[in-house]
């Protein structure tokens, strides 16, 4: 014979048998709040350990029950006076009860004429499906038997195989001869604590306590939390709640309780992230940290547990070769006057190598390219800026780090410019623990059209990062719009398909005495594989409408100096930046398109060091490269601008 678990309890309210109970801690029995019809005292007996005797408990905690036999939230929460040596109640896992070959439940309750040693019910779970998102439907197990009427109510429904809880009587229909029990799924919703003791795949015990306890001190969040949830659960394919959330908890509760995490796929990890940013604009820095450190060390675990045998990197395939209708670009231009040869940039290794001495003369040497050779791989960061339309000038920023091709958000929070520069630096440091360290490390913005000449890759802050983010890895930008059109990024990867096959990337030159139109150019550079590059920033609006048209083409590779000769000026062949443009064509011509960042980021090096008379001619370089195979599935911020 199997003994009855001595945690089944009785719950007596003056003198009076109200119902029934269970044990899940030493000092710690759960119950109805309609058992305890408002009142903060009871004794707690358990017949199974008759020893033990009654034992006097208080109430601690409630759920949201107002009253009624159809209001949510039937829970309540004993503290017995002291401990008892009783082994607490096991849960069961989650879909336990709904079984396709049905398992006997059993519940134990004190009906009248059983208020001593209480009886049995056996049960069955009736469906899966729960009653208005909180009670799950139970019926007699051979139709007839032990009804769950007054004394159940609180009474734990077990396997009666295993002995585990699945969830708690909390009703029954005399009429019917149904009863109604709170799945322990719900329980842990109503109560946070719980969920310690729930069996949550993927999710250790102490990793849940750490977030819950976080959870509770996040400041309450105006507006609906299905955006949240949807935004975090949607991309990684975990089907958003059914029922709109009604608490920060219960939203990370329909995560534990309904994701099982996988590579790559989360979400309580972007929920975090998400949680860290409000807590952010709300003052908590503290709060803030400790939310983006439990994310990040909850992806390290699972990074650790499912190692990745492969990086991403694409690859052109062997036998694709560039079309000849493109256009051959421009060879570089003979410089129009001498000048003293530019020390060359070796190519480095995807670990940063030491900074060239600015007395090296070594010639230039085209690196061993192959034909069918994979291309550099990248660990990107990823740095999206958008403006609001919020608050006047607010913008909207979100860091992610990608790794084995899945996106990580890292910091996500609508910001005034001014803040932008320094909490970026800070998200960045904070996503270098995040990438894959067998990459090469590439930082990427992705910037409104008139931003793209901003001097990102000069960004220093005073808590971090005190070098040019330029000097600390390679720095390119992207154009946000060209990004949000489908079109366009299709575009994008095929040419970069030919440019894979390339072992070197000729400039096509776009000169200050060029009068092309922009439509007309945009068709023009259609028929173009290679990178673009300009004499002068976008700074008037016929510089502006040029460049729209460049990134419009779209052409992957664009590069300019942001101080260059003055807008609308039109300059001969010696103009300064008809200089900048055969400096730039002596520097790349050789290199296949996937190296421009690190040479790029070398020449942002040599710069920062130089010393002579004159500023050099790559210390305000522009670089728009844009390879989307790098940067799969962004979807807009999940942020709507006006939320």
């Amino acid at each position: 014979m199997t003994r009855s678990p001595a945690w089944h309890a009785r719950i007596d309210v003056d003198g009076a048998v109200e119902g029934s109970g269970f044990l899940v801690a030493d000092r710690t029995v759960l119950t109805c709040a309609h058992v305890m019809r408002y009142r903060d005292r009871a004794e707690v007996v358990f017949p199974g350990a008759p020893e033990t005797g009654p034992v006097p408990a208080r109430v601690v905690d409630r759920g949201a029950w107002a009253g009624g036999d159809r209001d949510r939230g039937d829970l309540a929460v004993l503290e017995l006076d002291r401990a008892v040596d009783i082994v607490p109640a096991v849960f069961a896992a989650l879909g336990a009860p709904y079984a396709s070959e049905a398992p006997k439940l059993v519940a134990y309750g004190f009906p009248d004429g059983y208020g001593e040693e209480g009886v049995q019910s056996e049960l069955r779970a009736t469906s899966r499906q729960l009653i208005s998102d909180e009670w799950a439907q139970f019926e007699f197990w051979q139709g007839f038997g032990q009804e769950t009427d007054r004394g159940f109510s609180g009474a734990a429904v077990m396997l009666e195989g295993g002995g585990t809880v699945v969830g708690m009587v909390v009703a029954h229909d005399p009429v019917t001869r149904n009863g109604r029990m709170i799945p322990a799924q719900v329980l842990a919703r109503h109560w946070a604590v719980l969920a310690d003791l729930v069996p949550t795949p993927g999710y250790p015990a102490e990793e849940k306590r750490r977030l819950r306890e976080l959870v509770a001190r996040c400041p309450a969040l105006p507006g609906p939390l299905g955006p949240l949830v949807r935004a975090a659960a949607g991309p990684l394919g975990v089907e958003p709640p059914a029922v709109e959330p009604r608490s920060v908890w219960e939203a990370v509760w329909y995560l534990l309780s309904e994701s099982t995490p996988g590579p790559g796929a989360l979400p309580l990890a972007e929920l975090a992230v998400r949680l860290a940013g409000l807590a952010g604009s709300a003052g908590d820095e503290r709060l803030a940290r400790e939310l983006r450190d439990w994310s990040r060390a909850h992806r390290s675990r699972h990074d650790a547990a499912t190692a990745p045998t492969a990086l991403l990197a694409p690859v052109a395939p062997a036998a694709l070769a560039p079309p000849t209708a493109l256009l051959t670009p421009v060879a570089p231009a003979t410089p129009s006057a001498p000048s003293a040869p530019e020390p060359s940039v070796p190519l480095v290794p995807p670990v940063p190598p030491a900074a060239p001495s600015r007395t090296e003369q070594t010639p230039l040497a085209p690196p061993a390219f192959a034909p069918d050779a994979p291309a550099r791989r990248w660990s990107p960061i990823l740095v999206e800026i958008r403006r609001s339309g919020a608050d006047r000038g607010a913008l909207l920023v979100e860091v992610s780090a990608y790794r084995d091709g899945s996106r990580r958000l890292v910091g996500q929070q609508r910001l005034a410019k001014r803040e932008v520069r320094g909490w970026v630096l800070e998200r960045i440091d904070d996503a270098f623990a995040e990438i894959d360290t067998e990459g090469r490390e590439l930082i990427a913005f992705a910037l409104p059209r008139g931003w793209l000449n901003q001097p990102v890759d000069q960004w220093t802050g005073r808590k971090s990062m005190s070098t040019p983010l330029g000097c600390v890895a390679p720095v390119v930008v992207m154009d946000h719009d060209r990004r949000a059109s489908g079109r366009l990024q299709y575009r994008l990867k095929k040419i970069w398909d030919v440019l894979d096959r390339q072992p070197g990337s000729a400039v096509h030159r776009i000169t200050c005495s060029g009068t092309v139109r922009p439509d007309r150019l945009t068709v023009q550079l259609q028929d173009v594989a290679g990178p673009v590059g300009l004499t002068r920033p976008p700074k008037g609006p016929r510089d502006r409408a040029l460049y729209g048209a460049v990134l419009d083409a779209p052409a992957p590779i664009v590069l300019w100096p942001r101080t260059g000769c003055p807008g609308g000026a039109l300059c001969g062949a010696s103009c300064q930046g008809e200089e900048f443009l055969n400096r730039l064509a002596e520097q790349l011509s050789v290199l296949p398109p996937g190296e421009l960042p690190e040479r790029i980021f070398e020449l942002r090096k040599r710069a920062f060091h130089h010393e002579g008379p004159e500023p050099h001619w790559a210390a305000e370089l522009s670089f728009v490269w844009d390879d989307p195979r790098w940067f799969p599935d962004v979807a807009r911020l999940s942020r709507s601008p006006v939320s």
